[in-house]
């Protein structure tokens, strides 16, 4: 394994002119109860201080950080500032100024800082949960490069053919790092910069994911997360190491170009002297190495327990577990990572899963409440008209979709609604099963994220999968896990033996009135419906009529 050069310099200190404006969110309570830990059989009073644990989301679209008071287990505080994108770019490119991430990551964190007001001294340790699809490029001075390609960019297709081509495919990558590799990974997107723009590769000498960037802005420590650096398509996942014969065929300088991995659980350093003071802040706050926003937002649902899935809803749409060894899928369809709590994490992953619901809703000109309202005047099947999900089938960014099974009788408003929802379940519901097939198993579903969020959809979910379903007091997501990051590593670090699974299941619990049970005549149905839309996408994107 070749490692990443060791380099000192400067910390890049960018900060986009742009002034953003932030949105409002209010704040919410977590838990109302005393920190208690299981010892011995008996429960123990854990905290003895205040403590305040901040914990920072840095999505596509915006950054989102909270404080979390330890001992009442309560949000403090909380701001969300919203994220731009570079205009004027060709069909399927996505990206992003890094420097706008650290902008908006200084905002939020000032803004919850002022919220607790003298308080801020009790805010001790910190973590990030950041994307990790994207590539940041710094040269030699630690100045940016270009511009950062980011989740969602397809303009890399050719790119990811190549690899393809070159290592067989999904079952050649599989053997060779464990996973697939995504249209929008680092890798593509790598390969890309260098085929598209070899001027602004060649100035680079540093590559990191959008997650360490902020982490080395934050401490001055240059090391790649472990959990982050295995969806950049460039990790065997299963050694732990950096794929040489993946760097080389991208370039031969790459392997120098990247970061040494390190960032476990445990502190990697503290804020910056120059951050700590503008924040006002003792120089002493710890960070923790936090991971992926996936991870971070897995960690947050607090399912950390192998047997529990969790279905997320978001900007896409996954289906994810723990499981305590590493798993391939030869069909490349389910990505396995390693884990921030040193596990290992299994995903499925609908790309334009919101993107369906989105369409119909602006179609009727529905929010998502009024879609909701309208699926409930639908008999469950919707009458015999079904759907097949946008980029069902392809696991692909910019995939087609389509209704069948019209009929003069059942094509009305609430049906369509009926049947987007359960065209969009049903194909998660096949991640699920895949998982299962894989030889994980699931004896319940956490619903989380932000996108679609009911008791309808919950007892949806519970009857394609076959498992009870439920969903939680608060949807904190990432930003939450990165808070009981900080919080784990911070007491491993002063000798305490606590856990995450201890922390999580203190910090996060379900709401009791969400659970849903699935009917078996129902599962049945949609069973026998799962197997009807796979033949069908099979059918026809093997011949040519869906892309």
């Amino acid at each position: 394994m070749g490692e990443g050069k060791s380099r000192g310099g400067g910390v890049p200190v960018f900060f986009y002119s742009k002034v953003l404006a932030p949105t409002y969110s209010q704040i919410l309570d977590l838990l109302g109860k005393q920190l208690v830990r299981a010892c011995d059989g008996r429960l123990t009073i854990f905290r003895k201080r205040v403590m305040y644990f901040l914990g920072v989301e840095s999505a596509l679209r915006a950054t989102r950080a909270i404080i979390v008071d330890l001992e009442s287990a309560s949000l403090v505080a909380s701001k969300t500032v919203p994220h731009s994108f570079i205009e004027g770019l060709a069909s399927g490119q996505l990206e992003q100024d890094p420097a706008m991430w650290i902008q908006s990551l200084d905002e939020a964190v000032r803004s919850c800082l002022d919220q607790v007001g003298p308080r801020r001294s009790d805010v001790i340790a910190m973590s990030i949960g950041a994307q990790s699809k994207g590539v940041v490029l710094l040269d030699e001075g630690n100045e940016i490069v270009r511009p950062a390609k980011v989740s969602g960019d397809i303009s890399t297709r050719r790119q990811l053919d190549q690899i393809n081509r070159e290592f067989g495919g999904p079952p050649g990558l599989g053997e060779l790092i464990g996973n697939s590799i995504e249209v929008d990974s680092p890798a593509a997107q790598l390969l890309w910069i260098k085929e598209r723009e070899p001027y602004n590769f060649q100035k680079a000498d540093t590559v990191m994911q959008p997650h360490d960037f902020l982490i080395y802005w934050l401490t001055g420590v240059r090391a790649a997360e472990l959990g982050n650096a295995s969806r950049s398509g460039l990790l065997d996942v299963r050694a732990g190491e950096w794929s040489e014969t993946l760097a080389q065929f991208i370039d031969p300088s790459l392997l120098e170009m990247l970061m040494p991995l390190g960032g476990e659980s445990s502190i990697i350093g503290c804020v910056r002297m120059e951050v700590a003071q503008s924040w006002g802040l003792k120089r002493e706050m710890k960070v923790s190495a936090g991971s992926s926003q996936v991870m971070m937002a897995a960690l947050g649902s607090g399912s950390l327990h192998v047997g529990t899935a969790v279905m997320d809803l978001s900007t896409s749409g996954a289906i994810l577990g723990v499981s305590n060894q590493a798993i391939n899928d030869p069909r490349g369809e389910v990505n396995v990572w390693c884990d921030a709590t040193h596990q290992w994490l299994a995903l499925f992953k609908e790309e334009r899963a919101m993107d369906s619901i989105e369409m119909i809703g602006a179609h009727y000109g529905w929010s998502l409440g009024e879609l909701d309202a309208a699926a409930a005047q639908s008999p469950f099947g919707a009458q015999g008209l079904k759907s097949l999900p946008l980029g069902y089938g392809t696991r692909n960014a910019g995939g087609e979709g389509m209704f069948y099974g019209i009929t003069s009788g059942n094509y009305t408003a609430p049906n369509v609604a009926r049947a987007t929802l359960e065209g969009l379940a049903v194909g998660l519901g096949y991640g699920y099963h895949r998982l299962g097939e894989l030889g994980m198993e699931f004896q319940n579903i956490c619903i989380t994220g932000h996108g679609f969020e009911s008791k309808q959809w919950r007892q949806l979910v519970s009857d394609v999968c076959g498992v009870p379903s439920y969903s939680l007091h608060t949807q904190e997501g990432a930003a939450l896990g990165a808070a009981i990051h900080a919080a784990v590593a911070y007491f491993q670090q002063t000798g305490e033996n606590l856990t995450f699974s201890e922390m999580a299941a203190y910090a996060v619990t379900p709401d009791e009135a969400s659970w849903c049970q699935p009917d078996p005549k129902r599962h049945q149905f949609y069973l026998d419906q799962l197997s009807q839309q796979q033949y069908l996408a099979e059918t026809l994107i093997g011949a040519g009529f869906l892309l």
